[in-house]
Protein backbone atom coordinates (compact mmCIF):
# COMPACT_ATOMS: atom_id res chain seq x y z
CA UNK A 1 0.00 0.00 0.00
CA UNK A 2 1.49 3.80 -0.74
CA UNK A 3 -0.55 6.85 0.30
CA UNK A 4 0.00 9.49 -2.18
CA UNK A 5 -1.00 11.47 -5.04
CA UNK A 6 -3.65 9.74 -7.74
CA UNK A 7 -1.10 10.19 -10.51
CA UNK A 8 1.50 7.32 -9.19
CA UNK A 9 -1.31 5.19 -10.25
CA UNK A 10 0.20 5.02 -13.48
CA UNK A 11 -2.23 2.09 -14.58
CA UNK A 12 -1.62 0.38 -18.02
CA UNK A 13 -4.41 0.82 -20.81
CA UNK A 14 -7.09 -1.34 -20.89
CA UNK A 15 -11.26 -1.04 -21.32
CA UNK A 16 -12.50 0.93 -18.76
CA UNK A 17 -15.37 -0.42 -16.57
CA UNK A 18 -17.79 1.06 -13.94
CA UNK A 19 -20.63 0.05 -11.62
CA UNK A 20 -23.75 2.42 -11.02
CA UNK A 21 -26.16 1.36 -9.50
CA UNK A 22 -29.56 0.31 -11.60
CA UNK A 23 -32.67 2.07 -12.25
CA UNK A 24 -34.59 0.85 -10.04
CA UNK A 25 -31.89 0.78 -7.33
CA UNK A 26 -32.05 4.65 -8.20
CA UNK A 27 -35.61 5.03 -7.68
CA UNK A 28 -35.18 3.04 -4.28
CA UNK A 29 -32.90 5.56 -2.92
CA UNK A 30 -34.36 8.45 -4.53
CA UNK A 31 -37.49 7.54 -2.37
CA UNK A 32 -35.43 5.96 0.46
CA UNK A 33 -36.57 6.84 4.04
CA UNK A 34 -35.23 9.16 6.28
CA UNK A 35 -33.06 8.55 9.36
CA UNK A 36 -33.64 10.22 12.28
CA UNK A 37 -30.47 12.35 13.84
CA UNK A 38 -27.96 14.81 13.11
CA UNK A 39 -24.78 14.01 11.34
CA UNK A 40 -21.78 12.73 13.22
CA UNK A 41 -19.95 16.12 13.58
CA UNK A 42 -16.87 15.56 10.71
CA UNK A 43 -19.61 14.95 8.57
CA UNK A 44 -21.70 17.78 8.79
CA UNK A 45 -18.37 20.03 8.50
CA UNK A 46 -18.23 18.47 5.45
CA UNK A 47 -21.47 18.56 4.41
CA UNK A 48 -20.96 22.09 5.36
CA UNK A 49 -18.31 22.70 3.12
CA UNK A 50 -20.15 20.81 -0.14
CA UNK A 51 -23.03 23.82 -0.13
CA UNK A 52 -20.27 26.47 0.35
CA UNK A 53 -18.20 25.04 -2.81
CA UNK A 54 -21.63 24.90 -4.61
CA UNK A 55 -22.71 28.33 -3.86
CA UNK A 56 -19.66 29.56 -4.69
CA UNK A 57 -19.71 27.89 -7.74
CA UNK A 58 -16.74 25.77 -7.52
CA UNK A 59 -16.14 21.66 -8.17
CA UNK A 60 -16.73 20.01 -5.18
CA UNK A 61 -13.49 17.88 -4.95
CA UNK A 62 -14.32 16.45 -1.45
CA UNK A 63 -13.17 13.01 -2.49
CA UNK A 64 -10.94 10.22 -1.71
CA UNK A 65 -10.26 6.45 -2.42
CA UNK A 66 -8.07 3.73 -3.29
CA UNK A 67 -6.56 1.60 -6.44
CA UNK A 68 -4.39 -1.29 -6.72
CA UNK A 69 -4.19 -4.50 -9.12
CA UNK A 70 -6.32 -7.65 -9.02
CA UNK A 71 -3.91 -10.72 -10.72
CA UNK A 72 -6.86 -12.68 -11.74
CA UNK A 73 -9.13 -12.41 -14.53
CA UNK A 74 -11.99 -9.72 -14.54
CA UNK A 75 -15.77 -10.83 -14.30
CA UNK A 76 -18.57 -8.73 -14.27
CA UNK A 77 -21.31 -10.57 -12.59
CA UNK A 78 -18.48 -11.20 -9.87
CA UNK A 79 -17.30 -7.59 -9.65
CA UNK A 80 -21.01 -6.60 -9.62
CA UNK A 81 -21.74 -9.58 -6.28
CA UNK A 82 -18.78 -8.13 -4.89
CA UNK A 83 -20.14 -4.41 -4.95
CA UNK A 84 -23.56 -5.18 -3.54
CA UNK A 85 -22.37 -6.81 -0.60
CA UNK A 86 -19.75 -4.32 0.43
CA UNK A 87 -21.96 -1.97 0.11
CA UNK A 88 -24.71 -3.55 1.59
CA UNK A 89 -22.92 -3.99 4.82
CA UNK A 90 -22.28 -0.21 5.99
CA UNK A 91 -24.91 2.04 6.53
CA UNK A 92 -22.38 4.61 6.10
CA UNK A 93 -22.38 3.92 2.39
CA UNK A 94 -25.88 3.37 1.86
CA UNK A 95 -26.56 7.40 2.95
CA UNK A 96 -27.16 10.66 1.60
CA UNK A 97 -28.40 13.51 2.73
CA UNK A 98 -31.16 15.91 1.68
CA UNK A 99 -29.57 19.81 2.07
CA UNK A 100 -32.42 21.57 0.00
CA UNK A 101 -33.16 22.74 3.70
CA UNK A 102 -31.15 24.69 7.04
CA UNK A 103 -30.74 21.52 8.51
CA UNK A 104 -29.38 18.22 7.06
CA UNK A 105 -31.82 15.04 6.20
CA UNK A 106 -30.10 11.67 5.99
CA UNK A 107 -31.82 9.00 4.03
CA UNK A 108 -30.57 5.25 4.58
CA UNK A 109 -31.18 3.23 0.99
CA UNK A 110 -32.57 -0.64 2.18
CA UNK A 111 -30.10 -3.03 1.85
CA UNK A 112 -32.03 -5.26 -0.11
CA UNK A 113 -32.65 -2.49 -2.53
CA UNK A 114 -29.23 -2.19 -3.50
CA UNK A 115 -28.28 -3.27 -7.20
CA UNK A 116 -25.34 -2.24 -9.95
CA UNK A 117 -24.85 -2.90 -13.58
CA UNK A 118 -21.50 -2.35 -14.97
CA UNK A 119 -21.37 0.22 -18.35
CA UNK A 120 -18.20 0.46 -19.94
CA UNK A 121 -16.63 4.01 -20.69
CA UNK A 122 -14.70 5.34 -23.33
CA UNK A 123 -11.04 5.02 -22.78
CA UNK A 124 -8.92 8.49 -24.10
CA UNK A 125 -6.97 8.11 -27.14
CA UNK A 126 -3.98 9.41 -25.68
CA UNK A 127 -4.09 6.85 -22.21
CA UNK A 128 -0.59 8.35 -20.76
CA UNK A 129 -2.50 11.90 -21.31
CA UNK A 130 -5.55 11.08 -20.29
CA UNK A 131 -6.61 8.67 -18.05
CA UNK A 132 -6.41 10.26 -14.72
CA UNK A 133 -8.14 13.49 -16.03
CA UNK A 134 -11.04 10.45 -16.81
CA UNK A 135 -10.92 8.94 -13.35
CA UNK A 136 -11.29 12.39 -11.61
CA UNK A 137 -14.24 13.54 -13.78
CA UNK A 138 -15.85 10.48 -13.17
CA UNK A 139 -15.41 10.80 -9.23
CA UNK A 140 -16.49 14.47 -9.52
CA UNK A 141 -19.79 13.34 -11.28
CA UNK A 142 -20.81 11.11 -9.14
CA UNK A 143 -19.09 11.49 -5.57
CA UNK A 144 -21.15 14.04 -3.84
CA UNK A 145 -23.39 13.54 -1.07
CA UNK A 146 -26.40 15.06 -1.51
CA UNK A 147 -27.27 11.97 -3.80
CA UNK A 148 -27.19 8.26 -4.22
CA UNK A 149 -24.64 6.75 -5.09
CA UNK A 150 -21.57 9.05 -3.18
CA UNK A 151 -19.13 6.40 -4.67
CA UNK A 152 -18.30 4.98 -7.53
CA UNK A 153 -15.75 2.18 -8.06
CA UNK A 154 -14.76 0.71 -11.45
CA UNK A 155 -12.04 -1.60 -12.89
CA UNK A 156 -9.38 -0.59 -16.00
CA UNK A 157 -9.43 -4.46 -17.84
CA UNK A 158 -6.96 -6.13 -19.41
CA UNK A 159 -6.22 -10.13 -19.99
CA UNK A 160 -3.87 -10.48 -17.23
CA UNK A 161 -6.00 -8.96 -14.54
CA UNK A 162 -7.51 -5.39 -13.68
CA UNK A 163 -6.59 -2.53 -12.21
CA UNK A 164 -9.72 -1.39 -9.32
CA UNK A 165 -10.24 2.22 -8.62
CA UNK A 166 -12.63 3.53 -6.13
CA UNK A 167 -13.59 7.00 -5.03
CA UNK A 168 -15.82 7.95 -2.45
CA UNK A 169 -17.23 11.39 -1.02
CA UNK A 170 -15.15 11.75 2.21
CA UNK A 171 -18.78 13.19 4.31
CA UNK A 172 -18.95 8.94 4.11
CA UNK A 173 -15.40 7.94 5.10
CA UNK A 174 -12.28 8.38 6.63
CA UNK A 175 -8.93 7.18 5.62
CA UNK A 176 -8.99 3.93 7.78
CA UNK A 177 -12.30 3.48 6.12
CA UNK A 178 -10.68 3.65 2.75
CA UNK A 179 -7.19 1.57 3.70
CA UNK A 180 -9.78 -1.38 4.65
CA UNK A 181 -11.45 -1.27 0.74
CA UNK A 182 -8.86 -3.48 -0.88
CA UNK A 183 -9.29 -6.49 1.97
CA UNK A 184 -12.87 -6.13 1.71
CA UNK A 185 -13.67 -5.73 -1.48
CA UNK A 186 -11.00 -8.57 -2.71
CA UNK A 187 -12.26 -11.11 0.14
CA UNK A 188 -16.22 -10.16 -1.53
CA UNK A 189 -14.79 -10.50 -4.89
CA UNK A 190 -13.14 -14.00 -4.23
CA UNK A 191 -16.32 -15.02 -2.63
CA UNK A 192 -18.18 -14.18 -6.06
CA UNK A 193 -15.79 -16.25 -7.82
CA UNK A 194 -16.51 -19.26 -5.81
CA UNK A 195 -13.51 -19.30 -3.56
CA UNK A 196 -14.22 -20.44 0.56
CA UNK A 197 -13.63 -16.71 2.39
CA UNK A 198 -13.63 -16.41 6.20
CA UNK A 199 -16.86 -14.46 6.97
CA UNK A 200 -16.07 -10.61 8.14
CA UNK A 201 -17.15 -9.38 11.32
CA UNK A 202 -19.92 -7.42 11.56
CA UNK A 203 -20.02 -3.62 10.33
CA UNK A 204 -21.38 -1.95 12.79
CA UNK A 205 -23.44 1.09 12.42
CA UNK A 206 -22.40 4.25 11.63
CA UNK A 207 -25.88 6.33 12.13
CA UNK A 208 -25.60 4.76 15.91
CA UNK A 209 -21.96 5.97 16.14
CA UNK A 210 -23.62 9.55 15.41
CA UNK A 211 -26.38 9.32 17.70
CA UNK A 212 -23.74 8.81 20.61
CA UNK A 213 -21.02 11.07 19.51
CA UNK A 214 -23.96 14.01 19.69
CA UNK A 215 -25.38 12.58 23.29
CA UNK A 216 -21.76 12.90 24.65
CA UNK A 217 -21.29 16.07 23.35
CA UNK A 218 -24.76 17.15 24.84
CA UNK A 219 -23.35 15.91 28.08
CA UNK A 220 -20.42 18.00 27.89
CA UNK A 221 -19.49 21.25 28.65
CA UNK A 222 -16.48 24.06 29.58
CA UNK A 223 -15.97 22.09 32.81
CA UNK A 224 -15.72 18.82 31.52
CA UNK A 225 -12.29 17.80 32.04
CA UNK A 226 -11.34 16.96 28.50
CA UNK A 227 -12.14 20.77 27.57
CA UNK A 228 -10.89 22.38 30.58
CA UNK A 229 -7.69 20.00 28.90
CA UNK A 230 -8.06 21.39 25.60
CA UNK A 231 -8.62 24.79 26.98
CA UNK A 232 -5.24 24.95 29.01
CA UNK A 233 -3.42 23.57 26.64
CA UNK A 234 -4.11 26.33 24.17
CA UNK A 235 -3.92 28.81 26.23
CA UNK A 236 -0.62 27.92 27.05
CA UNK A 237 0.85 28.46 23.32
CA UNK A 238 -0.61 31.55 23.08
CA UNK A 239 -4.62 31.08 21.86
CA UNK A 240 -2.94 30.04 18.92
CA UNK A 241 -3.61 26.05 16.75
CA UNK A 242 -0.27 24.64 15.37
CA UNK A 243 0.75 25.92 12.11
CA UNK A 244 3.62 24.64 9.65
CA UNK A 245 6.84 25.74 11.66
CA UNK A 246 8.75 26.82 7.73
CA UNK A 247 6.57 29.71 5.70
CA UNK A 248 5.18 28.36 3.15
CA UNK A 249 4.94 31.82 1.07
CA UNK A 250 0.58 32.34 1.32
CA UNK A 251 -0.94 35.62 2.77
CA UNK A 252 -3.40 35.28 5.44
CA UNK A 253 -6.36 33.43 3.89
CA UNK A 254 -4.60 32.43 0.82
CA UNK A 255 -4.70 29.10 -0.65
CA UNK A 256 -2.73 26.92 -3.51
CA UNK A 257 -2.93 24.24 -5.43
CA UNK A 258 -2.50 21.42 -3.55
CA UNK A 259 0.57 19.05 -4.86
CA UNK A 260 1.56 16.07 -2.45
CA UNK A 261 5.06 15.62 -1.33
CA UNK A 262 6.59 12.65 -0.01
CA UNK A 263 9.81 11.60 1.43
CA UNK A 264 10.70 8.32 2.72
CA UNK A 265 13.10 9.04 5.65
CA UNK A 266 13.87 5.26 6.76
CA UNK A 267 14.21 1.14 4.67
CA UNK A 268 14.11 -2.02 6.53
CA UNK A 269 16.32 -2.10 9.75
CA UNK A 270 16.56 1.29 10.19
CA UNK A 271 13.19 1.37 10.71
CA UNK A 272 13.36 -1.51 13.44
CA UNK A 273 16.13 0.68 15.02
CA UNK A 274 14.05 3.72 15.31
CA UNK A 275 11.58 1.51 17.02
CA UNK A 276 14.00 0.27 19.33
CA UNK A 277 15.23 3.78 20.44
CA UNK A 278 11.71 4.51 21.25
CA UNK A 279 11.05 1.31 23.33
CA UNK A 280 14.37 1.50 25.53
CA UNK A 281 13.36 5.19 26.51
CA UNK A 282 9.93 3.70 27.32
CA UNK A 283 7.64 4.76 24.84
CA UNK A 284 5.95 3.62 21.57
CA UNK A 285 6.94 3.77 18.18
CA UNK A 286 3.98 6.33 18.13
CA UNK A 287 5.45 8.32 20.88
CA UNK A 288 8.62 8.53 18.89
CA UNK A 289 7.52 10.31 15.86
CA UNK A 290 5.96 13.34 17.66
CA UNK A 291 9.54 13.22 19.49
CA UNK A 292 10.99 13.05 15.93
CA UNK A 293 8.62 15.86 14.89
CA UNK A 294 9.28 18.37 17.86
CA UNK A 295 13.20 17.77 17.23
CA UNK A 296 12.77 18.80 14.26
CA UNK A 297 10.50 21.86 14.71
CA UNK A 298 13.05 22.76 17.78
CA UNK A 299 15.65 22.82 14.79
CA UNK A 300 13.19 25.03 12.13
CA UNK A 301 12.12 27.33 15.12
CA UNK A 302 14.61 27.07 18.37
CA UNK A 303 11.15 26.25 20.29
CA UNK A 304 11.33 24.12 23.77
CA UNK A 305 7.70 23.47 23.42
CA UNK A 306 5.65 21.22 20.80
CA UNK A 307 2.15 21.50 20.30
CA UNK A 308 0.48 19.14 17.26
CA UNK A 309 -2.80 18.08 16.88
CA UNK A 310 -3.36 14.43 15.79
CA UNK A 311 -6.26 12.01 14.30
CA UNK A 312 -7.05 9.34 16.46
CA UNK A 313 -9.36 6.76 15.64
CA UNK A 314 -12.60 6.11 17.87
CA UNK A 315 -13.44 2.82 16.55
CA UNK A 316 -14.87 0.16 18.75
CA UNK A 317 -15.00 -3.77 18.48
CA UNK A 318 -18.35 -3.23 16.66
CA UNK A 319 -17.40 -0.72 14.18
CA UNK A 320 -13.88 -2.15 13.65
CA UNK A 321 -14.45 -2.43 9.59
CA UNK A 322 -17.42 0.03 9.22
CA UNK A 323 -17.12 2.61 6.71
CA UNK A 324 -17.99 6.50 8.13
CA UNK A 325 -16.27 9.15 10.09
CA UNK A 326 -14.31 7.27 13.15
CA UNK A 327 -12.24 9.65 14.84
CA UNK A 328 -11.39 12.31 16.37
CA UNK A 329 -9.01 15.15 16.75
CA UNK A 330 -6.42 15.94 20.20
CA UNK A 331 -3.75 17.91 20.91
CA UNK A 332 -0.12 16.84 21.37
CA UNK A 333 1.77 19.31 23.96
CA UNK A 334 4.97 18.43 25.43
CA UNK A 335 8.46 20.35 26.69
CA UNK A 336 11.19 18.67 24.71
CA UNK A 337 13.93 16.78 27.04
CA UNK A 338 18.04 17.22 26.97
CA UNK A 339 18.09 14.42 24.80
CA UNK A 340 15.21 12.15 22.67
CA UNK A 341 15.10 9.82 24.89
CA UNK A 342 13.50 12.42 27.07
CA UNK A 343 11.51 13.52 24.42
CA UNK A 344 10.06 10.44 23.96
CA UNK A 345 8.85 9.71 27.09
CA UNK A 346 7.28 13.23 27.25
CA UNK A 347 5.78 12.53 23.82
CA UNK A 348 4.75 9.16 25.47
CA UNK A 349 2.38 10.91 28.37
CA UNK A 350 0.99 13.76 25.70
CA UNK A 351 -0.24 11.45 23.73
CA UNK A 352 -2.10 9.11 26.55
CA UNK A 353 -3.21 12.87 27.55
CA UNK A 354 -4.46 13.08 23.81
CA UNK A 355 -6.42 9.90 23.79
CA UNK A 356 -8.57 11.23 27.20
CA UNK A 357 -9.07 14.10 25.41
CA UNK A 358 -10.41 12.47 22.39
CA UNK A 359 -13.25 10.56 23.89
CA UNK A 360 -15.02 14.14 24.05
CA UNK A 361 -15.65 15.48 20.41
CA UNK A 362 -13.15 18.16 19.33
CA UNK A 363 -16.16 20.52 18.47
CA UNK A 364 -17.52 20.52 21.67
CA UNK A 365 -13.88 22.07 22.95
CA UNK A 366 -13.23 24.37 19.86
CA UNK A 367 -17.06 25.68 20.71
CA UNK A 368 -16.14 26.09 24.28
CA UNK A 369 -12.46 28.16 23.82
CA UNK A 370 -14.22 30.18 20.78
CA UNK A 371 -16.81 31.80 23.20
CA UNK A 372 -14.71 31.76 26.27
CA UNK A 373 -12.46 33.79 24.38
CA UNK A 374 -9.55 31.37 24.49
CA UNK A 375 -9.35 30.85 20.47
CA UNK A 376 -9.93 33.57 17.56
CA UNK A 377 -12.22 31.97 14.97
CA UNK A 378 -9.63 32.43 12.01
CA UNK A 379 -7.75 29.45 13.95
CA UNK A 380 -10.14 27.09 12.58
CA UNK A 381 -9.99 28.16 9.13
CA UNK A 382 -7.07 25.88 8.09
CA UNK A 383 -5.89 23.55 11.26
CA UNK A 384 -2.22 21.99 10.35
CA UNK A 385 -2.44 18.51 11.49
CA UNK A 386 -0.31 15.28 11.57
CA UNK A 387 -2.08 11.80 11.19
CA UNK A 388 0.24 8.63 11.91
CA UNK A 389 -1.02 5.26 10.42
CA UNK A 390 0.54 1.81 11.13
CA UNK A 391 -0.47 0.43 7.83
CA UNK A 392 1.16 -2.69 8.54
CA UNK A 393 -2.29 -3.45 10.88
CA UNK A 394 -4.26 -2.83 8.39
CA UNK A 395 -6.84 -6.10 7.36
CA UNK A 396 -5.56 -7.26 3.51
CA UNK A 397 -1.66 -6.63 4.17
CA UNK A 398 0.25 -9.42 2.11
CA UNK A 399 -2.85 -9.68 -0.27
CA UNK A 400 -2.34 -8.30 -3.95
CA UNK A 401 -5.31 -6.02 -4.39
CA UNK A 402 -3.66 -4.19 -0.94
CA UNK A 403 0.04 -4.31 -1.58
CA UNK A 404 -0.44 -2.92 -5.34
CA UNK A 405 -3.13 -0.38 -3.64
CA UNK A 406 -2.63 3.36 -3.45
CA UNK A 407 -4.23 5.26 -1.49
CA UNK A 408 -5.32 8.91 -2.44
CA UNK A 409 -7.45 11.93 -2.13
CA UNK A 410 -9.20 14.59 -4.54
CA UNK A 411 -6.81 17.10 -4.86
CA UNK A 412 -7.82 20.58 -4.31
CA UNK A 413 -6.82 23.78 -2.68
CA UNK A 414 -4.77 24.32 0.65
CA UNK A 415 -3.29 27.03 2.94
CA UNK A 416 -1.25 24.59 4.92
CA UNK A 417 1.22 21.68 5.23
CA UNK A 418 -0.79 18.88 7.19
CA UNK A 419 1.29 15.65 7.66
CA UNK A 420 0.88 11.97 6.79
CA UNK A 421 3.31 9.95 9.00
CA UNK A 422 2.97 6.48 7.94
CA UNK A 423 4.81 3.19 8.71
CA UNK A 424 4.78 0.44 6.31
CA UNK A 425 6.30 -2.96 6.04
CA UNK A 426 9.46 -2.36 4.67
CA UNK A 427 10.01 1.89 5.08
CA UNK A 428 8.76 4.93 7.04
CA UNK A 429 7.67 7.73 5.38
CA UNK A 430 6.32 11.41 5.89
CA UNK A 431 4.19 13.12 2.85
CA UNK A 432 1.75 16.27 2.98
CA UNK A 433 -1.11 17.90 0.72
CA UNK A 434 0.93 21.65 0.58
CA UNK A 435 0.92 24.96 -1.53
CA UNK A 436 1.79 23.75 -5.05
CA UNK A 437 4.62 26.41 -5.31
CA UNK A 438 7.78 26.91 -5.41
CA UNK A 439 7.88 28.41 -1.68
CA UNK A 440 6.35 25.33 -0.54
CA UNK A 441 8.08 23.04 -2.31
CA UNK A 442 11.06 24.93 -0.45
CA UNK A 443 9.37 25.34 3.03
CA UNK A 444 8.65 21.28 2.57
CA UNK A 445 12.16 20.35 1.50
CA UNK A 446 13.74 22.35 4.81
CA UNK A 447 11.32 20.47 6.86
CA UNK A 448 12.24 17.24 5.69
CA UNK A 449 16.14 18.02 6.00
CA UNK A 450 15.54 19.30 9.63
CA UNK A 451 13.94 15.55 10.17
CA UNK A 452 16.49 14.20 8.09
CA UNK A 453 18.90 15.62 10.57
CA UNK A 454 17.51 14.86 14.08
CA UNK A 455 17.24 11.02 12.29
CA UNK A 456 21.21 11.04 11.24
CA UNK A 457 22.23 12.60 15.07
CA UNK A 458 20.35 9.66 16.38
CA UNK A 459 22.61 7.39 14.66
CA UNK A 460 19.82 5.82 12.21
CA UNK A 461 20.90 5.41 8.06
CA UNK A 462 17.99 7.90 6.96
CA UNK A 463 17.26 8.64 3.27
CA UNK A 464 18.42 11.66 1.66
CA UNK A 465 16.12 14.33 0.80
CA UNK A 466 15.58 15.07 -2.79
CA UNK A 467 15.41 18.59 -2.37
CA UNK A 468 14.96 19.23 -6.87
CA UNK A 469 11.98 16.78 -6.88
CA UNK A 470 10.19 18.07 -3.77
CA UNK A 471 9.88 21.52 -4.88
CA UNK A 472 9.02 21.02 -8.48
CA UNK A 473 5.61 21.87 -9.30
CA UNK A 474 5.86 19.44 -12.65
CA UNK A 475 2.73 17.70 -11.33
CA UNK A 476 -0.39 20.26 -9.97
CA UNK A 477 -3.81 19.35 -7.98
CA UNK A 478 -6.62 18.70 -9.89
CA UNK A 479 -8.13 21.86 -8.62
CA UNK A 480 -6.18 24.42 -11.44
Amino acid sequence: MRIGPLAELAPAPGRVVVLRPTVACRAAADSAPVSPGAPSFLQADHLDAFRAKAASGGVHRAWTGTCGEFDVAFDETAYIEALTSFVGRHEGLRTWFDLSGATPVRHVVPADAIAFEAAVVEAPADWSGGWEDLLVSLWDEQCRPDSWAPFLLGAIVREEGFTYFWGCDHAFTDGASQLMVPAELGAAYAEALGADVEPLPEAGSFVTYAAAERRLAAESDAETPAVREWVDIVSRHGGRMPRFPVALGLAAGETAPVRVRRWTALEGEAVDALESLCRAAGGRFTSGVFALLAHAEQRLTGGSDYLGITVLGTRSQETAMSHGWFCNFAPVSLSLGETFAETVLAAEKAFETAREIARVPVHVSLGAMVAGGVLAPSELTSPQMVSYLDVRKFPGAGTTPFDTGLHFTGEGRTANASLWVNRFADRFELATQSPDTEQGGRALATYFEAVHDVLVDLGLSARPVEADRIIGTAHAGHDR
